[in-house]
């Protein structure tokens, strides 16, 4: 009995470590794990960050004019906008989009000016392209640094010329990289066991909603929405894991929504709206006029102009930045591709005849009284009119701002 004792004894002191080296383990296991997160979320929000506020600093030139110029046209009026840089009604304008259409309401939602919407759109923008870049490639790799090497090309274009960032076209690649994400998946299931329709990828909501992104993506930017369609019958062609055939109909049924989104669009036919203005020559600024005012401010001039008022200036950044804080000009440097040809070469020769000093002062007259013209943005190389009065001018580039006597 003892011995018994003694032998069961040490089994069960022997046990002992085994028991408890069990016990850690489903502890252990039972222990939520910790959370990292992965490189391409740290990486991709610090270039969100640094890139966002990049976006507030940026000069309102170019495209970031033109948009901001959209947006106070739609904040005026937004069922009727005019031009965005003419004081015209706007009969069938491309700029006009969902996605200015969105600026628009946000702006007349919260109060913000044109450029400060332009401004947070960029945000918005780039955080929709980089989770897009997120999606897509977990669909095609589980390589997690595969999209931080996409991060490198991003911030690099970003930085050579920030001013021309394309605010819409970054936003119709980036619902491209969703429209994608999204295609992919539907186009590789499988049917489920028991179901009555077997192989009968996308459903009619899948695809209405991928028709109608594609729809939306031709809108905002068409040359986007080529290759949109493109990768769209890739990933059809080459996941599909069951007959083709029997989702066809469905799939072309996305295709008659993305066609019917464009061609109903309200403020211009998506599918037929011209792009490139067929005339576009410019008002010929000075030959280093716009090297030097490229990128530079024209706070000095536009805490002068009142919204809604006529500038006639032949300096291109002047007129985006003049007009993406309200005001119109007479002649845009390219001119909305929805605006007839004669009333553009018209406006054009205007300005020409204005600024030639062998003008006589009636037919300046004339041109400002037609045109309502109640200012005047004048480069260094060219000479005041002697009804204009000088209120501001820029030390770094010589432009001068004046009003011009009403007649």
């Amino acid at each position: 009995m003892p011995l018994f004792s003694a032998a069961s004894a040490a089994s069960s002191a022997a046990d002992l470590p085994t028991a408890a080296t069990a016990g850690d383990r489903a502890e252990g296991a039972a222990r939520p794990s910790l959370w990292l997160p992965s490189p391409f979320l740290v990486l991709g929000g610090l270039l969100w960050a640094v890139l966002s506020a990049a976006a507030w600093q940026a000069p309102l030139c170019c495209e970031a004019g033109l948009q901001a110029a959209v947006v106070e046209r739609l904040r005026v009026s937004l069922l009727h906008p005019a031009f965005p840089m003419t004081d015209l009604p706007a009969v069938a304008s491309a700029h006009y989009s969902p996605y200015a259409l969105l600026q628009g309401l946000a702006a007349r939602a919260t109060g913000l000016s044109g450029p400060s919407v332009v401004a947070l759109a960029a945000s918005v923008n780039l955080l929709l392209l980089l989770s897009g870049i997120g999606r897509l490639t977990r669909l095609l790799t589980p390589n997690r640094w595969v999209p931080v090497l996409l991060l490198v090309p991003l911030g690099l274009i970003h930085w050579a010329d920030p001013a021309r960032w394309s605010a819409p076209t970054t936003f119709a690649v980036a619902v491209t990289l969703h429209l994608w994400a999204w295609t992919g998946p539907v186009a590789a299931r499988l049917a489920e066991p028991g179901d009555p329709a077997p192989a009968r990828s996308p459903r009619w909501v899948e695809a209405t909603g991928i028709g109608v992104l594609l729809g939306l993506v031709l809108l905002v930017h068409p040359q986007t929405a080529i290759g949109a369609g493109i990768g769209c019958l890739a990933l059809i062609a080459f996941r599909t894991r069951t007959r083709i055939r029997p989702t066809v109909w469905r799939w072309a049924f996305a295709g008659v929504c993305a066609v019917t989104v464009a061609a109903l669009w309200p403020y211009y036919n998506g599918l037929t709206a011209p792009r490139v203005p067929t005339d576009s020559r410019t008002t010929a600024p000075p030959a280093d006029g716009d090297v030097k005012a490229a990128g530079q401010p024209y706070s000095w001039a536009t805490a002068y102009v009142p919204p809604g008022e006529v500038v006639l200036t032949d300096s291109r950044p002047a007129m985006y930045a003049l007009a993406g804080h309200g005001a119109y000009v007479l002649a845009d440097a390219l001119p909305d591709a929805g605006l007839a040809t004669t009333e553009r070469r018209e406006r054009s020769r205007a300005v020409a005849a204005y600024l030639d000093t062998s003008t006589p002062q009636d037919r300046r007259d004339g041109i400002t009284a037609r045109y309502g013209v109640r200012w005047l943005l004048l480069t260094r190389h060219q000479r005041l009119p002697k009804n204009a009065t000088v209120l501001a001018f820029s030390p770094r580039t010589g432009e001068v701002l004046a009003r011009v006597a009403a007649g």
